[in-house]
């Protein structure tokens, strides 16, 4: 396949008739290319991870399904909402919280082990990471999480961290 960018220019007489068309064209096959396997691989991230978008100071601009499904929202729920609805109360309003942000807007990454909080206020352990994107002009205009849900393996780990208390005992 070869894919082209073109622009078809009527050649006209003294009177205003068409006598042919010059085409101009680029081969932009490479391009392209390069495109439709970057746009594969967004989609299998989206497949794969729960991913949302914020802004520089956290509010919601798009979350896939994956994410919305995990944390028991719709997309009308979230949208132009602040991270902080994900997280408890104490953490929201701590100094902690406030560097997370700030060092996301510097264009640090964070990722690790996160606990959230759903709508219906259980608890969700993600293992992810908090993404700083450039904008054109070269500074930070988004943050992207991409996460996957480990509350299965939170909850063994804590069951057993448990037990064995209880057998040492």
């Amino acid at each position: 396949d070869v894919w082209v960018e073109a622009s078809y220019n009527p050649v006209l007489d003294a009177s205003g008739r068409t006598v042919k068309v010059v085409k101009y064209a680029s081969d932009v096959t490479e391009r392209r290319t390069r495109m439709i396997d970057c746009m594969a691989q967004i989609e299998a991230v989206d497949r794969s991870f729960a991913v949302i978008e914020f802004d520089i100071d956290g509010n919601v601009l798009r979350a896939n399904d994956r994410f919305l499904s995990l944390l028991g929202y719709s997309m009308n729920d979230v949208r132009g909402r602040h991270h902080g609805m994900f997280v408890e109360s104490a953490y929201r309003d701590s100094a902690e919280y406030q560097r997370f942000w700030d060092a996301l807007r510097r264009g640090d990454h964070a990722s690790g082990r996160f606990m959230r909080v759903r709508k219906d206020g259980r608890e969700v352990w993600i293992s992810g990471s908090y993404n700083p994107v450039q904008g054109a002009d070269g500074r930070i205009a988004k943050v992207v999480k991409f996460a996957i849900d480990i509350t299965a393996e939170v909850v063994r780990d804590k069951e057993n961290v448990r037990v064995r208390k209880a057998l040492d005992k």
